[in-house]
């Protein structure tokens, strides 16, 4: 059941945030505990690399639980790890490889994961419901999702187009290039990785609504 809060109980609380390295704060803003990101982008625009990067930041104050449903164990995904670096993280970040849903609920509740990423919510058929499940299950945790793209250049399927509404971060991954819109504040486009334009193409960096 809901409560009401006045003006001064509310403007007296002190709401915790990551001490992200400046480059962080830059690509998404101040985030509070318990954010709420969706990341989304064509294939091979670079999703995967930029969330293993953030994954790799965020690893410095809790553990990750990173739900590799769509690639699962594999030299891919093994690719990416190398490409990022992450042999510092050794104990800190941790795969799922190919969790369904309830499996990925058992181990979060059994294991003190700090943030969870889910890649990706269409592999996992992650419903609008099953969104709403995580936020009232694990209310302090970081949770970011990767959600294909549609032609429209928005996430993809009714599911993943409201749940960009719900979220504090959105961010979409174009070129190598993730350019997100954040309620903690003003951001800059994060370059992932030096892309190869074609002959004549121009790199679009704006974002769509």
């Amino acid at each position: 059941m809901g409560r009401s809060i006045g003006i001064t109980q509310f403007l007296s609380r002190n709401f915790k945030t990551y001490d992200l390295s400046a480059e962080w704060i830059k690509a998404i803003g101040p985030i509070e505990y318990g954010f709420r990101m969706l990341v989304w982008g064509l294939s091979a625009q670079g999703k995967t690399t930029f969330v293993m990067k953030l994954a790799k930041e965020l690893s410095r104050f809790g553990k990750v639980y990173y739900n590799s449903i769509e690639q699962g164990e594999s030299k891919s995904l093994q690719d990416v790890i190398k490409r990022v670096d992450l042999t510092d993280c050794t104990g800190k970040i941790v795969f799922g490889d190919r969790d369904t849903f309830d499996e990925m609920i058992e181990k979060l509740k059994r294991n003190r994961a700090t943030f969870i990423i889910i890649d990706s919510a269409h592999y996992i058929n992650l419903t609008q419901h099953q969104y709403k499940t995580l936020n009232e299950l694990f209310p302090r945790k970081g949770i970011i999702i990767i959600s294909w793209e549609g032609a429209s250049g928005l996430p993809k399927g009714e599911h993943m187009k409201s749940v960009q509404y719900m979220v504090d971060i959105k961010c979409r991954v174009s070129k190598g290039i993730a350019k997100a819109q954040s309620r903690y504040g003003d951001t800059s486009p994060y370059l992932v990785f030096h892309a190869e334009p074609v002959v004549g193409e121009t790199i679009e960096l704006e974002f769509n609504n």
